[in-house]
């Protein structure tokens, strides 16, 4: 016969058992997932908008004469996430200043200009190492507006001069 000891901790293996397999089953079906948009066919990536720790550009096309101008950003989240923030700050004038693309987009509506804006992911990277004390996705992000100005004509040289805002999350003291 089983001690109280015994009885509890095998409830406890049970229970965590249990939890941890509803887990794996829940992740695996998320990490399979590429889209979740309501309807798939306005997805902004073609049904790729789930992937995180992206580079992605938006290419910002005029209706009246056809010119492009192009912005590089960079999200540790999932694209979509920062799809809609980016969204929001072209709905709301509050958000205005928030990115250079978005004082782009405004520029546009405030001078009644037709535009349409089209997405696409550059590179995939890792987030900030520790142990190498680099951060990937930000340095390949500067990579691509200083050594391919054809792909940023939004993005400004200040942007470059920024710490890596990934780091933080690696410091013992927020762990």
């Amino acid at each position: 016969m089983n001690n109280t000891k015994q009885t509890i901790d095998n409830h406890n293996k049970r229970i965590l058992q249990s939890t941890n397999d509803n887990d794996l089953t829940s992740d695996t079906i998320n990490n399979n997932k590429t889209c979740n948009c309501r309807q798939p066919n306005n997805c902004p990536l073609n049904g790729n908008c789930l992937q995180s720790s992206v580079i992605y550009q938006a290419t910002v096309t005029r209706k009246d004469n056809n010119t492009t101008e192009t912005y590089i950003g960079l999200t540790e989240n999932e694209f979509k996430t920062r799809y809609r923030n980016h969204t929001n700050s072209f709905r709301h004038q509050r958000h205005k200043n928030s990115t250079e693309l978005s004082k782009h987009i405004w520029a546009l509506k405030d001078n009644n200009t037709d535009y349409s804006i089209s997405w696409r992911i550059l590179s995939t990277n890792s987030t900030y190492d520790s142990s190498s004390k680099r951060c990937n996705l930000c340095l390949k992000e500067k990579y691509l507006i200083i050594f391919r100005p054809e792909l940023s004509s939004l993005n400004k040289r200040n942007e470059l001069v920024s710490s890596c805002r990934h780091r933080n999350k690696a410091l013992l003291r927020n762990s």
